[in-house]
């Protein structure tokens, strides 16, 4: 016996589907211990990546991390020369340049990193003044 559903590929439909898990483990006898594992691997490959309204949402998670929030890492000078600046974080600065919105999470029982971040074709383009103050 199986259960089967259907889900719209949206962020918010994750409740949906543990509603569904929760009920059919009931209705086919499952043990109830595994739906956590269930649950989280549906999460995982539900949520990686949404589509939203002109782009995607993407999330990353990184299981048996150390907390590194890469929404705070230090500012890049990048008007100095290479050989003046110090080495690393370029990486994370074209990071938010290139998406719309970049989100950190951590759960430190879990040591589970998790970040979130959106990328739309409406956004204005990097190095553009959009008004908001943001870069």
């Amino acid at each position: 016996m199986s259960e089967r559903a259907s889900f719209e590929r949206r962020i918010d439909a994750i409740a949906d589907i543990f509603a569904f898990t929760a009920a059919a483990f009931a209705r086919l006898g499952a043990p109830d211990a595994l739906r956590t594992e269930v649950d989280f691997v549906l999460e995982e490959l539900f949520t990686n990546i949404v589509p939203i309204p002109d782009g995607v949402e993407v999330t990353v998670t990184e299981p048996e991390a150390d907390r590194f929030d890469v929404t705070r890492a230090p500012q890049v000078d990048v008007t100095l020369p290479a050989d003046q600046r110090q080495p690393g974080g370029l990486g994370l600065h074209l990071v938010g340049r290139l998406v719309d919105s970049v989100q950190y999470g951590y759960s430190q029982g879990e040591r589970c990193s998790r970040i979130v971040f959106r990328k739309t074709s409406n956004a204005p383009l990097p190095g553009r003044d959009n008004g908001d103050g943001r870069c």
